[in-house]
């Protein structure tokens, strides 16, 4: 029986789960870790069952690049080389283990399972991060049954449960995916939770896994496992608040070290139109600096433009976050600023769906300001990056600034899509048309029916404004927002 029991290897990084009072006589002093990771779990009835009936596993604490063992740390001390020795040491064992558990503080927890998901690449196997709000010394710690679930949940093969080849967290009654998470407590037991996507499993009496929930598996024949071990420092997360000073904030993004921000915006991706401000923002991202938009709200995705307060850093090239976490945008960016050169597929990058991080994807086709001397219908041309699918279309956007008709900010403008000589006698049931400007309210149409119908015709996005009374035409800007599920 024992050949056929699945492999799980444990990588003890530290943690509350692994923590001790410093002096064992004494249960007020301070909180410090076990240094061995086997003198940790053993004697736990459980976890010898589970080894005698279930599953073969072992533990083992991380290795710096000269192989030398790491000691057990909180996890306020974890950074990007504590994730590159983890995303190293499942690729070294990889061939030989049938999943993977990481013992883990629950501070930077999500913080790493969002790092782990980009940096490990073609995952075929599971790889759970669990931890506990009491460590295992602790009477009532809720650590025991956290990594009972979670060697569960790695070694499906002797469970019965559904392969999860992604990174996961896995706490207190739930299974999360590792980059939706965020840590919601510091007392409760259920000390996480995933507000943007639903639980990948419900764990109760029994485990119950929702297969529908679950990225599919790398085919490693194919695609051989590997991982992407180095991220970019230079990269910084800034909260917005009221009353920020413009000049403080130019002074930390005028830095050259930092390369990318995520920028914690208010609401559904709001912030000052204070022309300070967002000179400021485009200044830096005129500089190359990439700036990510997310919400400080725990639920919920920022919606550029919905809001005039929005639109000003639509305009100035911030790049929406849709609904990722700040963990997630933040060790994203990492990732691709590291291993994308050009900037602008780091941006493109950003909005993308890469591992399950985001609901959607959004491309941008950005036209340039365009005016005319006579009227007539303004037509201008460009496409969405090669990722894109148009039979995956959930919704269009399209956001013109300052848009004039005549010279003025008044009467209306028809939009139409891929619809070729479209004129003011052009008839609102042409297949092209997309919907209406008023020029007196906020420019932002939705145009998605249009999209669907007319999209596949040419692989450009041809907008076409035509004022009703065939005035001339002026914008500072126009950009379609294409959003795939």
């Amino acid at each position: 029986m024992g050949d056929n029991r699945p492999r799980v290897l444990l990588l003890y990084t530290g943690g509350t789960i692994g923590m001790k009072n410093a002096d064992e006589s004494n249960p007020a002093s301070p909180l410090v870790p076990i240094p061995n990771g086997k003198e940790l779990i053993k004697g736990i009835p459980q976890l010898e069952a589970i080894k005698m009936n279930l599953i073969e596993f072992d533990i083992a604490k991380l290795k710096d690049k000269r192989g030398r063992e790491m000691e057990p740390l909180d996890s306020s001390d974890i950074n990007a080389d504590h994730w590159a020795a983890m995303a190293r040491a499942i690729a070294d064992n990889y061939d030989d283990w049938d999943g993977f558990v990481l013992l883990h503080g629950t501070d930077t927890m999500a913080y790493t399972a969002s790092a782990l998901s980009f940096m490990l690449m073609n995952l075929a196997k599971p790889v759970v991060v669990t931890g506990s709000q009491l460590s295992l010394t602790d009477i009532r710690t809720d650590g025991i049954q956290n990594l009972v679930n979670a060697l569960y949940v790695a070694g499906w093969k002797a469970t019965g449960l559904p392969l999860v080849p992604e990174v996961t967290v896995c706490f207190a009654d739930r299974l999360l995916r590792g980059n939706r998470v965020r840590k919601l407590s510091t007392s409760s037991w259920q000390g996480f939770g995933s507000p943007n996507y639903p639980p990948i499993g419900e764990i109760g009496e029994h485990i119950r896994i929702h297969p529908n929930r679950i990225r599919p598996p790398a085919d490693n024949e194919r695609a051989p496992f590997f991982v992407r071990e180095t991220l970019s420092p230079n990269v910084m997360e800034f909260g917005l608040f009221p009353g920020l000073s413009p000049s403080a904030l130019r002074e930390v993004l005028e830095l050259e070290e930092v390369q990318g921000v995520v920028l914690r915006t208010f609401g559904a991706g709001n912030a000052p139109g204070d022309p300070a401000f967002l000179d400021v923002i485009e200044d830096a991202v005129g500089k190359g600096k990439v700036i990510v938009n997310v919400t400080q709200c725990p639920e919920g995705q920022v919606e550029a433009g919905l809001y005039e307060a929005s639109s000003g850093l639509l305009e100035r090239g911030v790049i929406s976050g849709l609904d990722m976490t700040p963990e997630a945008a933040l060790t994203k960016l990492m990732s691709q600023l590291e291993y994308e050169v050009d900037r602008e597929a780091v941006r493109l990058a950003m909005q993308v769906d890469l591992r399950g991080e985001q609901t959607e994807s959004l491309f941008e086709v950005r036209y340039p300001g365009l005016s005319q001397e006579i009227g007539g219908p303004l037509t201008v041309g460009g496409q969405p990056g090669r990722q894109f699918s148009p039979d995956k279309l959930s919704q269009a956007m399209l956001r013109a600034t300052s848009l004039r008709a005549g010279g003025k900010a008044s009467g209306k403008v028809r939009i139409f899509i891929n619809s070729t000589g479209s004129n003011a006698g052009t008839p609102t049931t042409d297949p092209g048309y997309a919907g209406i400007f008023d020029l007196e309210k906020p420019l932002y149409c939705e145009v998605t029916a249009a999209c669907r119908r007319m999209m596949g015709v040419s692989e450009k996005i041809n907008i076409t404004l035509v004022s009703e009374d065939d005035a001339t035409l002026s914008f500072d800007s126009l950009s379609l927002a294409l959003f795939t599920r």
